[in-house]
């Protein structure tokens, strides 16, 4: 006979007396009431956290695969929600001597310390640290159901039973006896694990990308040889399907905070200036990983830095400063392997859930305190390129180079400029768009000599913080609008000597248009900067002289220049003017020859005149002209009421403030 069929009908043999041995054995749970809920129904109570750690049992029984379905179905009158947890690792039984006694003694022991057991810290087959320690992940569903049936198959040999809380609630004595479903039976089953977690009690819906982001956050285990697939199903349909990396927590910071710097560690250490006793305990303790920082503050949950053990969380977000107000925290997320931390059997270093490390003791303190001290260089550093990458950004967007528009200012005005710049630049809390807003008004202010006098006060007054900036601003803006008032009442006034010379229709080229000249912005409140251009008007009449024109649609031009390239040319007409088609022929060629005049600069002419009347025909040609925007139709109704309310405006604004500044102080 073939030596290897002996072998195996031997194997055969034996696998069948193991069976009939084992078929009398019963699975029992030693448990004690208070235990299963402080560790199971309390301790458990997220989501992520309770996957999480089925999936670390699956890890460290050498699965390479891992699927979990989150299985809703809304067809019947209650929404029924089951999540089941599915891997090829070696089984709950391992061997085949004896599955009942080892699932008793591998899975239904509560507490079980499984390296301490087995005297080692890395799995049979892929030598994996492994992950769980304390024995009670498995009591982790009752956090969010009452009913966990697991399904456990090793070498064809499946068993299958159900774990109820509530009849555990319900048994007298510490003796629970889990029902039977499959009892060693032999089946087509690959080896691996089922674990289904039935009807859980959360009713909201469930996001694939969120548990995802949770997931990869608690564990950093997934590789070629270690996968893990979320999928979610509704109603019997498959609507989304996702494979985790261990960069989904840190896509979804990236995607939500633009990662402005970063430093790897242990690699960067030397760049930081620390002393060569922080340098070495990073290197002889293995501490590896990577911190950022990022443009704008982070959300307060993803602040921090997060500590793994054997690629599984010991210790959520953490500043390591118990006085970490500083703004600089709350750009700062990183995260760090510390598998030294869980290398000792006989000592836990962590926390029972997982979430955090056990402080109170000499080894945790003095990680703290080098990992703070880290920060600490990483800080100054982040402080400088920061500020570096600022100036650089406002001198690009502003178009100028903040050190030579100091340097451009008055002695007695730059020290004052300088202060406020480097409290602008230098402040941690404002990002980078802000401080071009900043930079870009406080350039603006400097150009007004009443505001340099008031700001040479700031040379004794204390300026160190961005309250104190704002508070300056305030000040001045209250000093601002008072005198923006008062030139408004003083404008106020001419509007309405201007609208008596209309009503009493005076003489354009007598009165109205020398009015004009003295006070142009009446015709536009918004472009204050108006000139009145002679010899473009010199050269206007001449090559269009008005003679052509009846004497009652003589113009009175006035031809001024905006800030924005943009050229404003007013024809203003006495009231109940016709307009006929000589005219609009006329102020078509008037139009082409001011833009082939300046042909760099947008042409903007309106005429002004109230209930003018059209020839018949020339409406229409008008309609078109205004439509296309080739020149506007005001009335001086509505010229002089824009100007009105734009002054009242002013005068307003400073009543408000004025207000405001006495209820304050």
């Amino acid at each position: 006979m073939n030596t290897d069929l002996k072998e195996d009908i031997v194997k055969e043999e034996f696998k069948s007396s193991t069976l009939i041995r084992n078929a009398n054995k019963s699975l029992v749970l030693k448990f004690d009431l208070g235990i299963i809920e402080l560790l199971g129904s309390q301790l458990y109570t997220r989501l992520p956290s309770i996957i999480s750690e089925f999936v670390s049992n699956s890890y460290d029984a050498d699965a390479t695969e891992v699927e979990v379905v989150i299985n809703e179905n809304d067809l019947g009158p209650n929404k029924i929600t089951n999540i089941i947890i599915k891997d090829n690792g070696t089984g709950i039984a391992s061997s085949a001597t004896d599955y009942i006694e080892e699932i008793n003694n591998n899975f239904l022991s509560i507490g079980r310390k499984r390296r301490k057991a087995e005297n080692t810290s890395e799995s049979k087959k892929f030598h994996r640290k492994l992950q769980g320690k304390k024995g009670i992940g498995k009591l982790a569903g009752f956090g969010i159901t009452n009913e966990i049936k697991v399904t456990t198959t090793t070498s064809k040999i499946t068993n299958s039973f159900i774990l109820n809380y509530e009849e555990m609630k319900n048994t007298t004595g510490d003796t629970y006896f889990p029902t039977i479903i499959q009892n060693n039976e032999q089946t087509n089953l690959d080896d691996g694990t089922i674990i289904e977690l039935l009807n859980i009690r959360r009713k909201t819906d469930i996001s694939l990308e969120d548990l995802s982001e949770s997931i990869a956050k608690r564990l950093q285990v997934f590789d070629e040889n270690f996968s893990l697939q979320l999928i979610h199903i509704f109603n019997n349909f498959e609507v989304n399907k996702i494979l985790l990396t261990n960069n989904n927590y840190l896509e979804y910071i990236k995607e939500k905070n633009n990662i402005q710097f970063s430093w790897k560690i242990p690699e960067d250490l030397d760049k930081l200036n620390l002393s060569d006793k922080i340098v070495e305990y990073f290197k002889k303790h293995n501490i590896n990983g990577e911190i950022f920082t990022t443009d704008t503050p982070l959300k307060k949950d993803d602040q921090g830095i997060i500590l793994y053990a054997n690629k599984k969380l010991c210790q959520e977000n953490y500043s390591f400063n118990d006085r970490a107000n500083d703004n600089f925290y709350a750009y700062l997320i990183g995260k760090l392997n510390i598998d030294y931390i869980d290398a000792d059997i006989n000592t836990d270093n962590i926390s029972t859930a997982r979430d955090s490390l056990v402080w109170e003791n000499e080894i945790s303190q003095e990680l703290k305190k080098m990992i703070d001290e880290v920060i600490k260089k990483i800080q100054i550093v982040w402080r400088q390129k920061r500020k570096e990458n600022k100036e650089e950004f406002v001198n690009k967007q502003l178009n100028i180079d903040i050190g030579s528009w100091i340097a451009s200012l008055a002695p007695h005005e730059r020290e004052t400029a300088k202060k406020i710049i480097n409290v602008v630049v230098n402040d941690d809390s404002i990002g980078i768009d802000k401080t071009t807003e900043f930079v870009r008004y406080i350039q603006d202010m400097y150009s007004f000599s009443s505001f340099k006098d008031f700001a040479a006060g700031l040379i004794i007054k204390p300026i160190t913080s961005l309250s104190d900036v704002l508070a300056f601003i305030k000040d001045w803006e209250l000093i601002e609008a008072k005198e923006m008032a008062k030139i408004s009442e003083g404008r106020i006034e001419a509007i309405n000597n201007f609208e008596t010379m209309i009503l009493n229709n005076k003489s354009e080229t007598k009165v109205i248009q020398p009015f004009l000249e003295k006070f142009p912005w009446i015709l536009d409140p918004n472009v204050d900067s108006f000139k009145r251009e002679l010899s473009f008007s010199t050269i206007l009449k001449e090559t269009f002289p008005d003679e052509i024109l009846d004497e009652s649609n003589r113009r009175i031009d006035f031809m001024c220049f905006s800030s924005n390239n943009e050229i404003h040319i007013w024809e203003l007409k006495r009231p109940n003017i016709k307009i006929d088609e000589k005219y609009h022929n006329q102020i078509y060629r008037y139009q082409e020859f001011a833009m082939e005049k300046y042909p760099n600069y947008k042409i903007i002419t309106t005429l002004v005149s109230d209930n003018w009347s059209f020839d018949r025909g020339v409406e229409l040609m008008f309609d078109d002209a205004t439509n296309g925007g080739k020149f506007q139709i005001k009335s001086y109704t509505e010229m002089l009421k824009d100007a009105k309310n734009y002054h009242e405006d002013f005068i307003n604004k400073y009543n408000e403030l004025y207000k405001k500044n006495e209820e304050s102080s």
